[in-house]
């Protein structure tokens, strides 16, 4: 029997839409580039270095962590996981940053074409400047924080908001090793685009253009934009 069974439609829908994310937001990109290119996306496993494979772990275990989490929802409801209640206003608000948070990550999935990878690829792909990517270097992280967050307002418990801060610690720390990864490939194109668009949101996070920066040797092969 399909384990989601709820007396209506709007208890189902937080578990589902776990699911949904979760879908589209690996299992289906990963399904998509295998079969165009018949390269593995997840990067991860690739990579050497041990503070690369430490964040990969930790995001994998995150998104096993809200999986878990969601089967329980289904399973023992809001009570059993000190589900607080919020307005529906506010859950109304929850929904719309679910939305869009979903539609961003798919996009910018989309538009990154074959170069999208999960983690830092040792072998090197194209950088995407183009559709969304002109507005945030990571619009697929934004995306899934958005997606992520818009859970504190529809279903706000403890487990999750404190999930939520590790999550965002863990995107922080694989963007700044993406961007050292990206300085070495691209060097000064990647430098002088950073420079102009915000790392998450329009008009913050921006790195300075300089010539010491981009004197920055090349040493090995990296990837584009990922995940």
């Amino acid at each position: 029997m399909f384990f989601f069974t709820f007396t209506n439609l709007k208890e189902q829908a937080i578990p589902l839409s776990v699911l949904l994310f979760f879908l589209i937001a690996f299992v289906l990109p990963l399904v998509r580039l295998w079969l165009k290119t018949g390269d593995f996306a997840m990067a991860f496993s690739r990579n050497k270095d041990p503070i690369q494979k430490m964040v990969g772990a930790g995001i994998a275990v995150y998104m096993t962590g809200l999986c878990v989490w969601a089967i329980c929802l289904a399973l023992l409801g809001k009570s059993a996981l000190n589900v607080w209640q919020t307005p529906i206003s506010i859950q109304a608000i929850g929904w719309a940053m679910l939305a869009i948070g979903l539609a961003t990550t798919v996009t910018a999935q989309a538009q990154m074409g074959i170069s999208w990878r999960m983690g830092v690829d040792p072998n090197p792909t194209g950088l995407i400047t183009s559709g969304l990517f002109q507005f945030s270097r990571n619009p697929i992280y934004t995306g899934m924080l958005l997606t992520l967050y818009s859970y504190i307002f529809i279903s706000p418990c403890p487990w999750l908001i404190m999930g939520c801060c590790q999550f965002t610690l863990l995107v922080y720390l694989q963007t700044i090793y993406e961007e050292q990864a990206l300085i070495k490939e691209h060097d000064i194109n990647y430098l002088s685009y950073a420079s102009k668009v915000g790392r998450f949101f329009p008009n913050t996070g921006h790195l300075k253009s300089s010539s010491e920066n981009s004197s920055t040797p090349k040493k090995s092969p990296t990837a584009a934009n990922s995940i």
